[in-house]
Order: C-alpha cells, then structure tokens, then sequence
C-alpha cells in the first residue's frame, strides 16, 4: 500500500460509520463481520487491517477529509477495536 493510500481505506471506514451514532463494540463487531464476509467492502479484511495498522502509526489527523459527527479520538478509539475485533476473525478466506 502506497504511502498515502491507507488514508483513502480509513475514509472508506469513516463513510460507513457516519450515521452510526456510537462507535462502540457492537458497531466493531458489526462492521468486521461486513469486512470479512466482503459485504460493502470488497477489498477484503486484510485491506483494512492493514491501512488501521498505518493510520493507527499516523500523527496527523484521519477525520479531516470527511464530514463527521465522529471526534478524532472517537474514531481512533473505534479503528483500535475495529483492528481486534479483525484479528479475532482470523485467518480470513
């Protein structure tokens, strides 16, 4: 994954949880389940994964390219269990 290609990934995973009104577990769980199974998001669990890994690395800010109720820290927070709630999934077919 190019440098910042990482960043268009983790804008893919902020649009799917614009209108869930709290990142918690069961919204983890929920959008894992949906990577896994390559429901709205085709590129597969590794994708992800991997691009939550680099974003979870980044210093700058991962909400500035879309608009979002969600704060800085509460989508880190929700990559952070998205991220375990992947790797409980593993390995992936």
């Amino acid at each position: 994954m190019g440098d910042r290609d990482w960043k268009g990934v983790t804008n893919q995973i902020l649009h799917g949880v614009m209108f869930t009104a709290q990142l918690d577990d069961a919204a983890a769980k929920q959008m894992a389940a949906a990577m896994v199974e390559r429901r709205y998001f085709g590129d597969g669990p590794a994708v992800y994964a991997d691009a939550i890994v680099q974003a979870q690395q980044y210093d700058g800010p991962l909400t500035d390219e879309i608009e979002t109720s969600h704060s800085e820290q509460g989508f880190r927070d929700f990559l952070r269990r998205l991220a375990g709630e992947l790797d409980q999934r593993r390995p992936w077919h």
